[in-house]
Parts: structure tokens; sequence; C-alpha cells
């Protein structure tokens, strides 16, 4: 009993401690609430399970790095709203440019967000595109944002001639300091064949293994992609999604259903296909194909990545007691599909979403 009380105060203290100091991204406290509750319940009474945690500096002051990259021919496009708490999107740009000195640095957002950088110190290797924000009068959810808020910076990435392009995001964050040399090595590793006449693909592009699930049909992540610049611009050069999409939060999906209705990304990655001639077949063979042929995934461990937003969870869609549907791809399942070794289920695609 009285290590039952000892577990108890312990964990009272963390989630007080956690509630005050280290929150994830939201500036409502109702949402930090919630999420700090969901943590204490599933630390205090989730049983039969190892947990394990993860700590990472949170000012790039102090972060320690004996490792320089001196690389000066990648673009790092940081895209979207600037993260005021905590200065996020303040230290991860000065992480960046402590961790690479000569990379460029390009700062996409909106102009009522910057006044969030006035204390941002810029270089000549450092620059800031931002427009009006205009809230989208169609297409869904940040679709046609993200799709400007990409394209004005790397429309000045391509005049500026920047050989490669690193795309992420304001509220996430690359702690591995090799990131840049590992890219440009993995990207070289493996070759691209030109699929037709109609493909302007050059080489291979990197994407991550966060978010990019086995099963949802031409779903690339749409948070980080690397590789040529031309490349990156290719990819995201999409139209304007016009379509003006209906509630759907009652509606019940399978994968296959809720890949064709084209949301987010899967409209990216369904646009950038039909541009270069590829006819989607809307099967699982046909995506595992693309992604063996013109892609590579990489583990978000392999650049440390982090996102610290919605929950405390390292691996938020891992759950070894579920269906696999949200299973991610780890670079062993892209391995695999490039070899054409991972057996392929049809049917998955095709059971209702739980």
């Amino acid at each position: 009993m009285i290590f039952k009380k000892i577990r108890f105060i312990r964990y009272i203290k963390e989630i007080s401690i956690n509630f005050f100091i280290n929150t994830p991204l939201t500036n409502s406290f109702k949402e930090n609430c919630k999420i700090h509750f969901k943590w204490f319940l599933y630390r205090f009474f989730k049983k039969n399970v190892f947990i394990t945690e993860r700590y990472r500096a949170k000012f790039f002051y102090n972060l320690k790095n004996f490792i320089i990259d001196e690389s000066d021919d990648v673009a790092i496009l940081i895209r979207g709203p600037i993260i005021g708490k905590e200065d996020f999107t303040l230290n991860t740009i000065y992480l960046y440019r402590k961790y690479y000195p000569n990379a460029p640095i390009y700062i996409s957002t909106w102009d009522n967000e910057k006044s969030k950088l006035k204390n941002l110190f810029q270089d000549n290797k450092t620059k800031i595109i931002s427009s009006e924000f205009e809230k989208p009068a169609s297409g869904y959810g940040s679709t046609n944002l993200q799709i400007k808020g990409n394209m004005q910076a790397l429309d000045v990435i391509k005049k500026d001639k920047i050989k490669y392009t690193l795309t992420t995001r304001s509220d996430q964050r690359f702690y591995s300091c090799n990131s840049l040399k590992f890219l440009k090595l993995f990207l070289n590793k493996f070759s691209y064949k030109k699929a037709n006449d109609l493909d302007q693909q050059n080489l291979r592009l990197i994407a991550l293994n966060f978010n990019t699930f086995l099963y949802r049909l031409y779903g690339l992540n749409d948070m980080f992609l690397f590789g040529l610049s031309e490349d990156v611009y290719n990819y995201w050069n999409s139209s304007k999604d016009l379509r003006n999409p209906l509630n759907n939060k009652s509606k019940k999906y399978t994968m296959l259903t809720y890949s064709k209705d084209r949301i987010n990304e899967v409209y990216f990655m369904s646009e950038f296909l039909n541009r270069n001639g590829h006819f989607l077949k809307w099967n699982l063979e046909d995506y595992w194909k693309v992604l063996g042929e013109r892609f590579i995934i990489v583990d978000g461990s392999s650049l440390d990545f982090f996102w610290p937003k919605y929950t405390f969870k390292e691996e938020r869609w891992k759950d070894y007691n579920k269906e696999i549907q949200f299973r991610e791809i780890s670079f062993s399942d892209w391995l695999l599909i490039k070899e054409k070794k991972l057996p392929i289920n049809e049917e998955i695609i095709n059971k209702p979403i739980n």
C-alpha cells in the first residue's frame, strides 16, 4: 500500500512540473489540461506495458555538438505560422544555423507573423519570405495554404539556384547535426529512372516515415521533403484545390475511400503523380510501386525528429494492440517494398477504419 501511495505522489509531482514547464505547443489552457490528463491516466493506470521517456533541450544554446556541417548547397525551408511559445521557431532557426553555418535558411510565413521574428538575427544566408494571409475559399483544411507557403519560398530558392532543398514546418525540429550530409548521401545511393515522357522528376525524393502509412494510398507525409530543388519544386507546384468539401465527420471510411477523397497529403501526392504521367490505379500494389521507384522513406529517428504538438507520445501512431491500418512505413519496410519482398494484402484497404 505504501508503494502505491509513493507512486501516486511521484506522478502528481511529475504532472505538476510538466503542466507548468513542459507542455506541448498549444496556447489553449483547455487543450493543455486535456493532454496532461490523458498523460496522467496513461502513465498511472496503463498495465502490462513498458513506458519510455525522452528529453530534449528546448533552447539552442543548451545543445552541445562537436560536428559542424559546412554544406552550403542545401536550402532549409521552414514554413508556417511562427511559434512564439518558448520561442520555438526562433530557437529552431538558431539551432540549424549552429549546426549548418553555411546553409541558406528560408522562412516562409505570413505578413502578420513577421513581428514574432523581430529578435531574429538575420545574416546574408537567412531570408524571410512572407505574404498576406488569406483564408482559403476552397479546398480541404490547409491544403491551399501549404501550397502557397511552400511555393512562395521555392520560387526564391529556384532563383537563388540552391542545389538541394529540405522542407519542414515551423512547429517541428530535427535535432541531428548530421541531417544534411546524411540526406545528400542517401539520395545518391539509390538511382532513379524516368517512368514516361511526361515525367519531370530527376532524382528520388526523400520523405519521412512519420505520418506516411503503409495502407493510406498515395499519402506521403506532407511535413517534410528532401531532394533536388527542382524536384521539390515539381512536387509542390500543384494547382489549388478548388473543391468545396462537405462535413464528413459522420462518414464511415475505409483506407481506400479516404484516399479517394484526396484529403491533404493524398491531394499533393496524387497531383504530383498525375502531372508526371503516372496513372493512379488506387490499389496497394500501385502505391507501393510508386514508393519503391520514386521515393526513399527515412525513419524520423535518423534525423531525431521532434513534433511537440497534440500529445507527449514520441510515436503517436504506434499501437501493438490494434489493426495495422495506421502502421507507418519504416525504412526497412520501404526497402522491402523496393525489392518487392513485402507481402501485399489488398483486403486491408477495404476494411472500415477503426
